[in-house]
């Protein structure tokens, strides 16, 4: 069959008789985003199955790689009031041209996207590194000797960072900081990011939300150092107290 032949495939039931149609252009009913990943960036499929007609309904899809070609199978039923779309994650990659093969009742279709190259370099500093890390953070963070705190940490694909630190204060309460407005600094022995830290204050969450009632206090600095992938260091100076935290990223399976 060809991509833009249309044919409609009749599914009769006890209760109802579904008409599963394929368009004029099979194409159409898969998005990638973001259109133009940069690097590492998380990219995802976007699966229409209203430009199928009633019926075609998407509860999962497998996804595969071989080379360079990515290939989605989806897992699907028949049933009427379906979600107009379904987003599968397809990963982050390096730089590069792919191709995406969505296997579904019309045969196939594809989608190609590019991925930029990773930021350039900065200026050298102390050993000769640059100014862009080689790995993304992003992920959960803690010391498993001090279960009940932990650092959320968030790297967007320019490398900008935000980092949440929930611990207790000195009465035993719940209280967040945010590490933010910083820069990196990345050597032979280590990556580091060094940033301002705030504490938020605001409107009770049950209340009316009052976006006048929101205040941030700067109340420190803080230094994330990362030997690697997985393991790093927390140092800071908040609120006139200094202090080091040994962090490795929090398994979650």
């Amino acid at each position: 069959m060809r991509p833009f032949d249309r044919f409609c495939l009749w599914l009769s039931s006890g209760v109802a008789t579904v008409a599963l149609c394929g368009l004029a252009n099979a194409q159409s009913m898969l998005q990638i985003m973001p259109a133009s990943p940069r690097y590492q960036e998380p990219v995802y499929a976007r699966i229409d199955p209203g430009r199928h007609g009633a019926g075609f309904c998407i509860y999962g899809a497998r996804v595969s790689m071989s080379g360079t070609i990515i290939t989605i199978a989806l897992d699907f039923i028949i049933d009427i009031g379906c979600g107009p779309s379904h987003d599968v994650e397809l990963g982050r990659f390096p730089t590069g041209n792919y191709t995406v093969q969505l296997q579904d009742l019309t045969g196939s279709a594809n989608a190609q996207f590019t991925v930029g190259p990773r930021m350039p370099q900065g200026p050298t500093n102390g050993a000769g590194g640059g100014t862009v890390p080689a790995v993304n953070f992003s992920g959960m963070w803690w010391n498993d000797l001090e279960s009940g705190w932990g650092l959320s940490i968030s790297q967007g694909p320019t490398n900008q960072l935000f980092a949440v630190w929930f611990v207790y204060d000195a009465a035993g309460l719940p209280t967040w900081y945010t590490l933010e407005l910083g820069r990196w600094h990345v050597t032979w022995g280590a990556t580091e990011y060094s940033g301002s830290v705030y504490r938020y204050t605001g409107p009770h969450f049950a209340t009316a939300f009052d976006p006048n009632k929101v205040v941030g206090t700067p109340v420190g600095t803080g230094t994330l150092t990362f030997w690697d992938a997985y393991w790093g260091r927390f140092d800071f100076t908040i609120a006139g107290t200094s202090g080091s935290k040994v962090i490795t990223r929090l398994p979650i399976e």
